[in-house]
Parts: structure tokens; C-alpha cells; sequence
């Protein structure tokens, strides 16, 4: 059986000199593995640039490397002793490495159970399980927290605000954009929606939020990061789950100015920061609250409505995530 594969050959900042599309022949599951047939995968072009760059510190990249690390798909067939899963399952897969092929082969405890193997499963792990345990266990939301949340309209952000709101909270979403507007005046869940591109972002935080920001979820960084610090409220919490801003530069901003300290001292505020694969113990509990609540109707699931479609349109995917196009989050299908 044929596996076609976006893999990284080198270490380049060019997405195009740094990966090629292989095609190779995929084995027969071993004792304790799975073969899956991937529908579907998610695209984190923040992430896979910083892989494909070589800045990821804690991964070793071995050419040639698939990447990608999220995917929905069917048991195609499984090997010896495995009890978990049969042919036609529905799994999914969260594992640095491996989402950017057509098939994979993995140990059959690395697949998550799925009811579907569709987009909107895939968005609720692992990038709604990101939202609901930055919140809980890094931001510890608390009912009638004024919490303000950059990059709102994406695949991380929409999950956040609604994850906000049924919390109780009073819920601020930032976006960039009319389409993006709309898709967050949809979920029915914020309070205020602020499009930067249209209004004074500065002017709002500093006059209707000024020292009123209990619960601050950032993905953007640099002048977002520093409104949000400046605005926190006494015992407020800036989390950041990303600096998209900062991840296209060769190096980070080099900034001179007081310690952050300085500015948070005297309000006994937090500056913390959310990386996934350190909550994995609270994975599964986080999984089966979003499913519940997905299937019930109370989270709504936005997927981007450009099609992308085979292993060949990962790199546009991924270029129209990094050129800020999105609204919800980016599959795509194979």
C-alpha cells in the first residue's frame, strides 16, 4: 500500500527548501499496533515552522521527518494482541511527528477513541483540550472573571471564548477583521468583540479595561502582550499559549525596558504560560467534557470554510494560517 507523506529534509526558513512530498510503501501492523487511514488533519503552521526551522528544542528531528501532529481518521486494520480497536474505529492522534501522511501506523495506545473521525473531532483534541486546561489549569478562570482573549476567531480562540462564557465570565474577543467579527457575533458568547483592524485597541484596554483584566489568553505577544500586562486587574493572569507574532522573525524581539516585575508587583498579577504535552495526564478527562459537550450542543465547532484538500495543499493551508486568513480552525482533508 502506497503512503504518501509531507516530510521535513532539512532545516531551512523556507517551507519549500525545508520539505518535499514522499512517496512510500506503508507495512503491515505489528503486535500492538494499528494502521489508520488519516481523513483528516489539522494544520498548526506556527508550530511546524519553528520544526521545519530547527527552533523546537525539545524535538529531535531525524531526516527525512514527517511532521505534523494532529489527525482524525478509520482503523484500516490492526496487528496481534491488539483488544482496543477493530477495523472501521474512529480514532484520533496527537503525537509530534506523524499527522502529515495518508496512513499511519501507531501503537495502540497512542490512538484517542473518537465517536467520528471528522474535522470537528479533531478540533476538540487536542486544540479544545489546549483551550479548556489553559484555562483551568493555568489561568484558573473563575465565574465573573473579565477575561480577554487575542486571535479570538481561530481554531484555539472560538474554543476559548465559549469555554469563558459557560464559566460565567464577561468575555472580551479580539480579532482582526469583519469576516472574523461575525464568526465570533455568531457563537452567541462574547460581550465585547474588538476588531483591531477597525478600532483603537490601545485606546479600549486602556480606558474600559484599565486594571480590570482578571484572565488575559494570549497567542499573539509582543504589543498585545504588553496591553494585556499593563491592564491586568489585582491577582489577574496573563497566560500565553503562543507568540505568533514573534515566530516569524529570526530571533525574538530584543526589548529593553523595566523587569516584568516592575509592573506587576504591587498588584500580586502572574505572567504563566500553557504547553500542552505537560497536562497529558489530563487529557482524557478534558476529552470526554468537550465531547459531551459538543454532542450536546453546548460548544459550537467552527472550521474554516476554505477547502484544502490532499497531502499537496498542506503548504498552502499552512500559508493561509500564517498570512492571519483564518476563521476557526484549518483542516485538511485527504
Amino acid at each position: 500500500m502506497k503512503n504518501k507523506q509531507f516530510v521535513i529534509t532539512t532545516f531551512s526558513n523556507d517551507i519549500n527548501v525545508a520539505t518535499r512530498i514522499e512517496t512510500s510503501e506503508v507495512g503491515d501492523p505489528t503486535a500492538g499496533q494499528i494502521l489508520v487511514k488519516n481523513n483528516y488533519v489539522g494544520i498548526n503552521a506556527l508550530y511546524d515552522r519553528e520544526l521545519y526551522r530547527g527552533a523546537v528544542p525539545y524535538i529531535d528531528v531525524d531526516f527525512p521527518y514527517v511532521f505534523g501532529v494532529e489527525a482524525a481518521g478509520v482503523v484500516v486494520s490492526v496487528g496481534a494482541g491488539v483488544k482496543t480497536y477493530k477495523k472501521g474505529d474512529a480514532v484520533g492522534t496527537v503525537k509530534v511527528g506523524t499527522a502529515y501522511q495518508e496512513y499511519q501506523l501507531i501503537d495502540e495506545e497512542e490512538a484517542i477513541r473518537i465517536p467520528e473521525a471528522t474535522a470537528e473531532y479533531l478540533t476538540l483534541s487536542p486544540t479544545g483540550v489546549s483551550a479548556l486546561l489553559a484555562l483551568e489549569k493555568v489561568g484558573e478562570v473563575t465565574k465573573g472573571d473579565t477575561v480577554v482573549v487575542s486571535a479570538a476567531a481561530g481554531g484555539l480562540g472560538h474554543l476559548l471564548v465559549q469555554l469563558c462564557k459557560m464559566q460565567g465570565c464577561h468575555v472580551v474577543a479580539i480579532c482582526g477583521g469583519q469576516k472574523k467579527a461575525k464568526l465570533l457575533a455568531s457563537l452567541n458568547c462574547c460581550d465585547h468583540i474588538i476588531d483591531y483592524k477597525g478600532e483603537n485597541l490601545k485606546q479600549i484596554l486602556d480606558t474600559k479595561y484599565k486594571d480590570k483584566i482578571d484572565l488575559a489568553i494570549d497567542s499573539v505577544g509582543r504589543h498585545m502582550f504588553d496591553l494585556f500586562l499593563k491592564n491586568l486587574a489585582p491577582k489577574g493572569r496573563l497566560v500565553v499559549v503562543g507568540a505568533a507574532s514573534e515566530l516569524s522573525d529570526v530571533q525574538f524581539e530584543q526589548v529593553t525596558q523595566p523587569r516584568v516585575y516592575e509592573s506587576i508587583y504591587w498588584k500580586g498579577a502572574s505572567v504563566r504560560c500553557f504547553m500542552n504535552h505537560l497536562y497529558k495526564a489530563d487529557h482524557h478527562t478534558a476529552r470526554k467534557k468537550l465531547f459531551d459537550w459538543y454532542s450536546s450542543g453546548k460548544l459550537k465547532i467552527k472550521v474554516d470554510e476554505t477547502p484544502f484538500q490532499g497531502i499537496e495543499s498542506i503548504k498552502d493551508a499552512s500559508q493561509y494560517l500564517l498570512d492571519g486568513q483564518s476563521c476557526g480552525k484549518v483542516i485538511v482533508s485527504l
